[in-house]
């Protein structure tokens, strides 16, 4: 399916009129993550920051299921949702060593779940059998998550929506935290692949990259969520940050979950290959 497809008529109308809630309205409530995922190759590398991620899971409670909004999945006209007992593998990351397409997340999906989901979202929505885990997933559960034993679903990200929609989103799905459900937003926090240094040696971070980073920020502990939804008021700033916006919708959907009395931390601080901010939110 090409990404950006525009969504179809699936023939699932009558399986999202019939959905029965699947998961305990009593379970734990769940935090939320923004994951700055980086090169793919953080699948096969310990550092500094496959480090990060691995504590973080340590610390995090054991959710019923996961649901992944990744910047490389992207539809227009609305959302997909995966449903399959077993949903497979995407390498959609060219050019890497052989190691990399070894690397296996048999992790279940959630079919009932998804029909749920994709059920109660006010925007248009449908299921879909063709997708799975794409890196923006699987190379950062492998590290959170290592056993791949956790449901996991991912949803579309909608590239025509506007970034007062994409927040929007994230208050449509905020439910789920009640019902045991980690919600996980995986972009990247700065990302220019076109200025990209070496990927292997130290780089020092663009001062633009920098200066990106500490404005939205900033914004972001100081809870100012609706100019991180006017970003593109930074202007070239903004534009050399993200040429494309893919990678920042993510951040937006997790700041659509917070609410009052959630805190906020930052997990993984620091730019790599001068041009990728790695760092990554923690919410609740």
């Amino acid at each position: 399916m090409n990404r950006r497809s525009v969504i179809q008529a699936s023939g699932m109308g009558a399986v999202l009129q019939a959905f029965e809630p699947v998961l305990a309205k009593d379970a734990p409530r769940m935090p939320a993550l923004f994951m700055s995922h980086g090169t793919p190759l953080l699948a096969i590398w310990d550092n500094e920051y496959t480090q990060g991620w691995r504590e973080l899971g340590a610390s995090l409670p054991r959710p019923q299921a996961i649901l992944s909004l990744s910047a490389h999945w992207l539809t227009r006209g609305g959302v997909l949702v995966t449903a399959q007992e077993r949903p497979p593998m995407i390498y959609d990351a060219q050019g890497f060593p052989p190691a990399l397409y070894d690397v296996q997340y048999p992790a279940p999906g959630a079919p009932a779940l998804a029909a749920e989901i994709s059920g109660t979202l006010t925007l248009r929505s449908a299921l879909n059998a063709e997708w799975g885990y794409d890196h923006g997933t699987w190379v950062v559960l492998t590290r959170l998550f290592p056993d791949a034993d956790i449901p996991v679903i991912q949803l579309s990200l909608d590239y025509d929506m506007s970034p007062q929609e994409q927040f929007a989103l994230g208050r449509q799905l905020a439910f789920l935290r009640e019902r045991g459900v980690l919600i996980m937003g995986s972009g990247q926090f700065v990302h220019n692949l076109r200025l990209m240094g070496s990927r292997t040696e130290a780089v020092e971070p663009y001062d633009w990259a920098v200066e990106f980073s500490e404005i939205v920020g900033g914004w972001v502990e100081q809870r100012e969520f609706a100019k991180v939804q006017h970003y593109r008021s930074l202007g070239q700033l903004a534009m050399l940050a993200h040429p494309t916006w893919d990678h920042f919708i993510p951040l937006l959907n997790v700041l659509g979950l917070v609410d009052k009395e959630d805190e906020l931390r930052w997990v993984n601080l620091g730019i790599m290959s001068g041009s990728m901010d790695m760092r990554c939110l923690v919410v609740g």
